[in-house]
Order: C-alpha cells, then structure tokens, then sequence
C-alpha cells in the first residue's frame, strides 16, 4: 500500500478519535514516551496491517528519544532570520528487534495532552534518524512533498529520498538551504493557489490523481471512518462498563 495512503489513513484516524477523550495521553512529551508509546506500537504490531509498516508480528518493542519537529516562519522564508519556529509534534524512531523498523509521532490535542498521532513515515527515515542521532539537529519536515530534513547548525541534509530528490544527497550550507526555501515559499499567491501550509515547512501542490487512485482514497477514508466509529463504540461500552463496576 503506498506510504501517503497509509499515513493520510493514520492521520484521519487519529484527528476523529482525538474528539473524545483519550485513554493514552502525558501531561508532557515525555510522560507520553514513558508511559504510552510502546503500547501504541504494540497496537500497530498486533493488527492485522503491521506488515503495511514493515513490522513483524514480534513483540519486541522499543521507541527511541522523541525530537520536535521545526517549520519555517516568515522571517525564514523572507531571509531575514535563520531562526526556525517549534511545533508541537514529535517524532521518535520505532525499533522492532533492535532494528530501526519505522518513525511514529505524536503531539499535543486540544486537550493540552500529548498523544499519538501516528505511525508509517518510512523505513528509510528511521534508518536515517538513527544513524544521526537524537542531538545532531533540528528535524524539518515538508507535507505533503514527505521530504524530511536535517539542520545542524549551518549543515542541511536530506533523510529521505523525497528530501534528496528536492536538494541532492550533499549537504548544503544554511544560506543555500534558505534561498532555496525563499524561492519556493516567498510567493503568497501561488501558496495560496495550491493551498500550501508553510507553517509546517512547506509543499509543492499534491499532483493529480487519476480516477482509481481517487476511488482507493475514498474507500479508505470510509474504511478509516468505520474503524473510528468501532473504536469510539468500544471505548464507551467499556466506559459505561467500569462505570456500573464501581457503582
């Protein structure tokens, strides 16, 4: 199944069950990796699509350091400051038998909690991810381009083919990284023609779908949706349940 459909799935799920009260959310980032992280995946390893993530059935479970994720502001995109602005979602990479298997994130919902947001970024990012490490910089990702870069200090680097398809496998210096930024991002008209969401990064227009590709997406929204709804029912079954326990 191709990764946008299978993210764009995750992502669907995620934002409808984060109208209800979560049962797996921190107060903060950490408390969220301490606490939940591994159950989310364990989750994803006991369904019936984990190979759609390239898991294995094995339980052996680990979530490495959650790093934010950074995006542009204006003064970035104009050149006038190299500062970059921090979200509010964090990204970790997923290790099945020790082996960098996938990237999940999460993020914090209108509740003020951090919670899971999603998992199926990439084989290729979390080998990337863990070979630079939790301190080699501040991660950039472009959506729906799903190019992830690394900016450390005045080094910038792709972690994905997506990223090197867009600047090369050579590192470029911060200020080439910036023109090529500006170049892309500094005209609002076309941004807002193509309905561009810099505050994540940044992306070039999504290209068009042809019919039976438009008809999977549709069916997997709707599929998407079916499950939400199976969750949500669970979820208040289960809460009326623990509610007559106790009474």
């Amino acid at each position: 199944m191709d990764r946008s459909i299978l993210l764009a799935c995750t992502l669907l799920l995620f934002f409808i069950l984060t109208a209800f009260e979560s049962e797996r959310e921190g107060g903060s980032i950490g408390q969220y990796a301490e606490e939940h992280a591994v159950q989310d995946m364990l989750d994803i390893v006991r369904g019936g699509d984990h190979a759609d993530y390239h898991f294995s059935t094995s339980e052996d479970i680990r979530v490495g350091t959650f790093q934010s994720s950074w995006s542009y502001g204006e003064a970035f995109i104009d050149q006038e400051s190299d500062a970059l602005e921090q979200t509010d979602e964090w990204y970790a990479v997923v290790y099945q038998d020790d082996k960098p298997v996938n990237v999940m994130a999460a993020s914090r919902n209108e509740n003020g909690k951090y919670a899971f947001m999603g998992v199926g970024f990439g084989q290729d990012l979390a080998v990337a991810m863990d070979e630079a490490g939790t301190d080699a910089g501040k991660l950039v990702y472009e959506f729906p381009t799903d190019a992830w870069f690394m900016i450390e200090e005045d080094s910038v680097y792709g972690l994905n083919q997506p990223a090197e398809s867009l600047i090369g496998k050579e590192d470029w210096s911060l200020t080439r990284y910036m023109e090529y930024v500006h170049e892309r991002y500094s005209d609002s008209e076309v941004i807002m023609e193509h309905g561009q969401n810099t505050a994540t990064g940044g992306a070039e227009a999504l290209p068009e779908k042809g019919g039976s590709e438009r008809s999977g997406l549709v069916y997997v929204g709707l599929g998407t949706l079916i499950m939400a709804v199976v969750v949500m029912s669970y979820r208040m079954m289960r809460r009326r349940s623990s509610e007559s326990y106790k009474v």
